[in-house]
């Protein structure tokens, strides 16, 4: 399938892949503005999953090379936790095909209120990095933990889920807002390969519109990533509420 690039949904798209790209490398939480785009405008459903994904890999590959060549990074938690992200991932995919994922939804609803508090609260999350202090056992279980969880929770749902793995970074590893932003987006674009080579093979990508997303999603990942490591938590810790909102406003909907 193709669209045309000129018409006015594609370049809704390709601006709404522009903003999410800023928002993910910042954060994390693009597809809750790319997701809702392409639904608006009128992209066939099944074609929508396989078309964001295949759109946002690079941009995450764009983001993760700026985060680690600025020294923003942790090389050890983010080998750990890729593993078992993609386990997770792949135990959640298959779990969702078992159970209704309304009951996540319901779970997530109450959770995500409670998580914006937490924020709220611990105004000095992720200002420092203090990853230093952890033993090295104490990182492999965490990184492990980390990986496995948030992995299940991207296979099993996903919106939302970079943004937990930089929170699960910044408050159990204690890494700053901005290293833990960089494993996140190192550990996001390693482990979707997979599911990018799936989509493509499946047929549910609309490659004109995907090429023509994946630039602006790129140019918004090298902007984000500069912001965030030029700002630091100034900058990410708003965003984050952003999401949050996007986010419980996603739940919602999804339930009604």
């Amino acid at each position: 399938m193709s669209v045309n690039l000129i018409s006015v949904q594609s370049l809704l798209c390709c601006l709404a892949f522009f903003f999410a790209g800023i928002i993910d490398a910042v954060c994390g939480g693009g597809g809750l503005i790319t997701i809702p785009t392409m639904l608006a405008v009128g992209i066939p459903v099944h074609f929508i999953t396989g078309t964001n994904q295949c759109s946002a890999w690079l941009g995450s590959g764009v983001a993760a090379y700026d985060y680690i060549k600025s020294g923003n990074f942790h090389l050890k938690s983010a080998l750990i936790t890729l593993p078992f992200s993609m386990l997770g991932a792949f135990l959640g995919a298959k779990l969702n095909l078992l159970l209704p994922d309304q009951y996540l939804k319901i779970f997530m609803i109450i959770s995500v209120p409670i998580i914006a508090i937490f924020i709220f609260t611990n105004k000095k999350l992720g200002e420092t990095d203090r990853i230093d202090e952890k033993s090295n056992r104490s990182i492999l279980l965490w990184s492990a933990v980390i990986g496995f969880v948030i992995g299940g929770y991207q296979g099993f749902y996903g919106p939302g889920g970079g943004l937990f793995f930089m929170l699960a970074y910044a408050a159990f590893l204690k890494l700053n807002l901005v290293r833990a932003t960089g494993n996140t987006r190192f550990v996001v674009a390693i482990s979707s390969i997979t599911s990018v080579l799936t989509y493509a093979a499946s047929g549910t990508v609309i490659w004109n519109l995907a090429l023509a997303a994946t630039v602006f999603y790129i140019v918004g990942s090298h902007l984000g990533a500069t912001i965030a490591i030029k700002k630091g938590a100034k900058v990410i810790r708003p965003m984050m509420f952003c999401v949050i909102i996007l986010l419980f406003a996603k739940l919602v909907s999804d339930l009604l």
